[in-house]
């Protein structure tokens, strides 16, 4: 069985064409569908060559938003979100789909090898004490934005909002209180680290405002 792809992206003009062309003639993938939230750079562009389906929002809406704009795009039954930014390791969204298709999880999220992750994990650390403290079940990854699941949940999805880069807390809590079950897959995949500089830290307080939003929405 084959999977639609949803791609968000936002100024990915250096990295999307890597991870687009080497996703184009995976067997099991269906349909590219690429989610440009606003980019001021190439983007859709670049993206418009090399996905089957381009959404274009006029201004920068946030991840949340790109990812609710592609599932209304979605043919398949098996859906795969995957970053822009993968580049050649996106092909190991395939060890995502298996345990989706044979029933074995309910949702499928992807690890990365202890080499891609750098920064102080205190975003993390939260994401997990919370999603224990509400549903008893501890997740390695909680932030990780790969993830596969079949297209029955996008009505659970859409019901609920998720701020921006809360969209993957989110999504976790939203299966695991609904009685899914989330089956962490270790990976090869790599991208764009998050450095300690001024804009890694922005963008560590950015992401930890919007999951502590999407917390306070359930």
């Amino acid at each position: 069985m084959k999977a639609d792809i949803i791609i968000p992206a936002f100024n990915e003009a250096e990295r999307i064409e890597t991870t687009l062309n080497s996703l184009k003639n995976e067997k099991w993938v269906e349909k590219i569908i690429v989610v440009d939230d606003g980019s001021e750079d190439n983007t859709k562009i670049i993206a418009k060559r090399h996905c089957d389906e381009l959404v274009i929002h006029d201004r920068n809406r946030g991840k949340s938003a790109a990812i609710y704009t592609g599932l209304s795009y979605v043919e398949s039954d098996f859906i795969l979100l995957l970053d822009s930014d993968l580049g050649e390791t996106v092909t190991e969204g395939r060890k995502l789909l298996s345990p989706v298709i044979s029933k074995k999880a309910d949702m499928t999220v992807a690890i990365f090898p202890h080499f891609s992750k750098r920064g102080f994990g205190f975003v993390k650390r939260r994401g997990q004490r919370v999603i224990y403290r509400e549903t008893g079940y501890r997740i390695t990854s909680p932030l990780s934005g790969q993830r596969c699941f079949h297209r029955s949940w996008i009505p659970y999805i859409l019901s609920k909002t998720g701020y921006g880069f809360g969209l993957e807390m989110s999504l976790n809590l939203l299966f695991l209180k609904n009685g899914g079950v989330i089956k962490e897959v270790a990976t090869s995949m790599n991208h764009r680290l998050t450095g300690k500089d001024f804009s890694g830290m922005y963008h560590r307080f950015k992401q930890w405002r919007e999951m502590e939003k999407t917390i306070w929405n359930y």
